[in-house]
């Protein structure tokens, strides 16, 4: 398969839009032609061996028109069909492929997709227009990939795609199979149409054109399906010896989805040759099959066939498929497979749409015809099945939720979330719709980056001025804090660390030997002490779904229907209620002092959070004062002495765009050094240092900026360091004779 590229009134994008081919084909061509009113028209070609063909005027004249083709048509009967016919004229034969056609004469571009041939797309871009074999290349070249809101609304609730000239995004519309689209130089677009390839009419016939020529391989389904497919290229005369047969299943689900297909059990020794392949629904790479594809897909039965075409080695021609469902990707699928990884795909019982009694009874016939009695009952009796688009929801739950919890136009993400509820529970949803809607939010994740974006570094808050004093916050990057975690413990092995890099750092700004306080995230200690709610297992009440809108302003923690419901069964109906209502009438003293902390510490869902934190209600931590005690008692036990007997504090605080709560407050051993430690605290919490996105930096340090940063660059920082030290030891001298008598009255502080 080739790339094919083409721009009107748009020169410097035809290079862009070759480039992001590059997948159809290692080498390009480029051509350009001048219209007569001034018109720039470029063509272009990815290929093995890329070529566009340049059709001169009579007797040799000038260059009038170019084509680009993908697929196996004859140039000169295209432009004899096209000098005779016009547009139309593009279209002929059974032959599936795809052409551009660059008209000098009449400053156009025209584009044919003959049969189910290879895509064609095309987009408006500034007066010009931009046309490429894949939509991916026009976002690259610069068209806008802002989704279509219908287009995604009805693909989720219906399944159907692919029909229409409409794609998946806004700016970006496709050629239709049998149809040609005349683009002009002035903004018009003409479509000719012809008539579209007959399906054909019955099982039999779709399985036996699916495996008639060259060498084929099939993905064998459970019970009928599987058995009729396979008996179809069994008696092929000319097949492949062993048939290579790859099978597909979940044994982490099990149950039937990880058995293999009964039908294989009685095959004689040499018949097939079974390569099975085995998925775990944590292990599929969504994001790339996604990136393929170009668009969405309405199931993972497709994914299953993408991922069994990877892995052919040039062995395999054509790869017949078993599996039922939507057929309107088929051609886009296809054309991505065969680009990509050069293996044709068919999937027969799609096309012919086949589904009820009859089409069982159907596939019955056409197993009988080729194989055994004894296959055909091992068929009628196989324990096997597909996988489910419910089992694979259910293990993937937690990224679900994280997906369908954000806000889209074209699905209410109450409804969404409520629907995963539903399944947890056991009660009947449309699973495949919900699949959908998770699919197409893992394609919009796909599109925005065709690489996986590293981890950003660590945000860097400015320096603040609190209490006479410029304190640095340097936040500290972390793994994940999970549920059941030592929270404490682990929060100050990577304080520890730090510290033990600034203080190598002979350049570092910060006072070693001054006040400093520790600050935890509260979300971390609440994820560690498992106050987590996921989604899927919290059931809205009428109350909590009525006063969610009026929360939404004045308490935007509150403000869906999930939190407000985990707020009230922690903090109890009648004060959260009661709370909220003298909110919403201006009363924000009275409702400060009604509302419970647990329910004003409460985090929502957030997408981008850490995960479970983007798809769970988090809690308010147990016992915040407490959590924090425990994280000045690890820090003393993990510091060097002298860094310890300066912690002014650790801190446990929520921060949001609402503002911030110390939660927790443990005084530090040079606590009494500093008027209003915990005011100090709240200070340098109240923008968030840690961050409100996937930063993983739960862990802050706030150190005093010290003014020797000022000093020529002749001074050694050491010597400096020195003199801390010198200037300090009557402090420290003092924090140890504090310390002392702590001691001695409460011995067991330790």
């Amino acid at each position: 398969m080739a790339g094919l590229a083409a721009t009107l009134n748009a020169p410097d994008s035809t290079a862009p839009l070759c480039a992001a081919l590059t997948a159809r084909g290692p080498e390009g061509s480029i051509t350009r032609l001048d219209g007569p009113g001034g018109a720039s028209l470029m063509i272009g070609v990815r290929a093995v061996i890329p070529s566009v063909a340049r059709v001169q005027g009579s007797d040799a004249g000038p260059i009038v028109a170019a084509f680009a083709v993908d697929g196996v048509a004859s140039v000169s009967a295209l432009d004899a069909g096209y000098t005779s016919l016009g547009p139309p004229g593009l279209l002929g034969g059974e032959e599936p492929y795809a052409v551009i056609l660059a008209d000098v004469e009449q400053e156009a571009l025209v584009l044919a997709r003959n049969g189910n041939g290879p895509g064609l797309y095309y987009a408006r871009y500034s007066d010009g227009w931009l046309v490429a074999s894949e939509p991916g290349a026009l976002i690259q070249a610069g068209v806008p990939s802002a989704p279509d809101r219908e287009v995604v609304r009805r693909f989720i609730q219906t399944g159907t795609c692919d029909d229409t000239e409409a794609s998946f995004f806004a700016s970006i519309w496709r050629v239709l199979p049998g149809e040609a689209v005349v683009l002009t130089r002035d903004g018009e677009i003409r479509s000719h149409e012809t008539t579209a390839p007959p399906r054909p009419a019955s099982p039999v016939a779709a399985l036996s054109q699916a495996v008639a020529g060259g060498r084929v391989a099939i993905t064998l389904g459970p019970g009928l399906p599987g058995a009729a497919l396979l008996g179809t290229a069994l008696a092929r005369p000319d097949r492949l010896r062993p048939l290579p047969v790859h099978t597909a299943t979940y044994p982490g689900l099990g149950g039937s989805a990880a058995h293999t297909p009964a039908v294989l059990v009685p095959m004689p020794y040499g018949a097939v040759r079974h390569l099975p392949h085995t998925f775990d629904p944590h292990d599929l790479d969504l994001d790339a099959f996604l990136r393929d594809m170009g668009e969405p897909v309405p199931d993972l039965g497709l994914y299953v066939l993408w991922a069994i075409a990877r892995t052919l080695d040039g062995d395999v021609d054509t790869l017949v498929d078993a599996s039922r469902g939507e057929a309107g990707c088929l051609a886009r699928v296809s054309d991505r497979l065969l680009s990509r990884y050069g293996v044709t795909v068919r999937c027969p019982l799609r096309e012919i749409g086949l589904a009820g009694e009859l089409a069982e009874a159907e596939l019955e016939s056409a197993a009988g015809r080729t194989l055994t009695p004894a296959v055909v009952r091992y068929a009628l009796k196989d324990s096997a099945r597909t996988v489910t688009a419910g089992e694979v929801l259910l293990s993937l739950r937690a990224a679900v939720a994280a997906a369908l919890a954000t806000s889209r136009p074209w699905a209410d993400q109450a409804t969404n979330v409520e629907a995963l509820r539903r399944l947890h529970s056991g009660e009947p949803i449309d699973e495949n719709a919900l699949l959908r809607a998770y699919l197409v939010e893992r394609w919009l994740r796909a599109i925005e980056s065709e690489t996986e974006a590293p981890l950003p570094d660590p945000p860097q808050p400015e320096d603040v001025a609190v209490a006479g004093t410029t304190w640095a916050r340097l936040p500290v990057r972390t793994e994940v804090f999970a549920p059941g975690d030592q929270f404490a413990a682990r929060a100050a092995w990577y304080v520890s660390t730090k510290l033990t890099e600034i203080r190598e750092e002979r350049s570092n700004r910060v006072a070693l030997r001054e006040p400093w306080f520790a600050m935890l995230s509260a979300k971390a200690v609440a994820v560690s002490q498992r106050r987590v709610r996921p989604l899927w297992e919290i059931k809205p009440r009428l109350v909590a779904r009525l006063l969610a809108p009026l929360a939404r302003r004045c308490l935007p923690r509150l403000g869906e229907a999930w939190t407000m419901q985990v707020a009230m069964d922690d903090a109890g109906p009648i004060r959260v209620t009661t709370a909220v209502l003298a909110y919403a009438v201006r009363a924000s003293r009275w409702g400060a002092r009604l509302l419970p902390e647990p329910a004003a510490a409460i985090f929502a869902p957030r997408p981008g959070a850490v995960a479970p934190a983007d798809s769970a209600v988090v809690r308010a931590p147990a016992r915040p004062h407490e959590a924090a005690e425990a994280f000045l008692d690890a820090l003393r036990y993990s510091l060097p002495s002298d860094l310890a007997e300066t912690l002014a504090g650790c801190v446990v605080f929520s921060a949001d765009e609402s503002g911030c709560r110390i939660l927790g407050f443990a005084p530090g051993p040079c606590a009494d050094g500093l008027a209003h430690p915990d005011g100090i605290a709240a200070d340098l919490c109240v923008d968030n240092p840690a961050g409100q996105g996937g930063e993983r930096t739960p862990v802050v340090l706030a150190l005093t900026v010290t003014p020797h940063r000022w000093l020529s660059p002749e001074h050694d920082p050491a010597d400096v360091d020195l003199q801390d030290r010198d200037v300090d030891v009557t402090a420290r001298n003092s924090v140890r004779a504090r310390d002392a008598r702590k001691d001695e009255t409460n011995p067991a502080l330790f």
